[in-house]
């Protein structure tokens, strides 16, 4: 690798690498919205993908992780890689995988679930989206509604996902289906805002095209 090569890929794990202090206000973010789920929060943003960011902060040498990019920006996953230590792992193997492309359903029916026994096995999911509730820049692709119900929702709630579409809803909701096996899932908007789908809440799709 050339010293070219090297300074650029050192400049894509600073872009990823959260201070100490974005690092803990980040986590206590995730912690409340997958506590209730389909409330939103907000992460830190910096000159790198927030989804990123986020698994930046969660993981570490200990977590296999896997990160989905579209043709071109593999050199985020990289820079995830040096910038936490986690293991390259393929994703259906992985323990996080982070989607920073929309994931196709068939990859979400992929992941590890763990099983009853061993429902700490199962992957966590951290996507990127282009928005959540509606706000945000870059409100491009498909809109999809959820109404949620469950463990931290107090009857039900709704949540406007845009950039995912409906196939991959349903794939999270059959993986879930198993509880407490399946996946808990983190969507990062390109602003910052985060919600959080634990393998412990109910789906019902209102709309969405496959």
């Amino acid at each position: 690798m050339t010293v070219t090569a090297v300074q650029g890929i050192g400049v894509h794990v600073r872009a990823v690498t959260p201070t100490a202090a974005r690092a803990q206000a980040d986590f206590r973010a995730l912690l409340n919205v997958l506590s209730r789920p389909g409330v939103l929060d907000a992460v830190g943003t910096g000159d790198g993908p927030p989804a990123l960011g986020v698994a930046a902060g969660l993981a570490d040498v200990e977590v296999p992780t896997a990160v989905l990019t579209t043709p071109g920006e593999e050199y985020w996953a990289r820079a995830l890689h040096l910038a936490s230590s986690a293991p390259v792992a393929p994703p259906h193997e992985a323990r996080m995988v982070v989607a920073l492309r929309p994931p196709t359903s068939v990859e979400i029916a992929a992941l590890t679930r763990g099983d009853a026994l061993h429902p700490e096995l199962g992957t966590r999911l951290v996507a990127a989206v282009a928005g959540l509730g509606g706000n945000g820049p870059g409100q491009d692709g498909p809109e999809v509604v959820l109404t949620l119900s469950g463990p931290g929702v107090p009857g039900t709630r709704r949540l406007r996902v845009t950039g995912l579409a409906r196939d991959v809803f349903e794939a999270l909701a059959a993986a879930n289906a198993g509880f407490p096996a399946g996946i808990d899932t983190f969507f990062v908007a390109q602003d910052g805002t985060v919600a959080g789908l634990p393998r412990s809440t109910r789906i019902e799709i209102e709309n969405g095209e496959h």
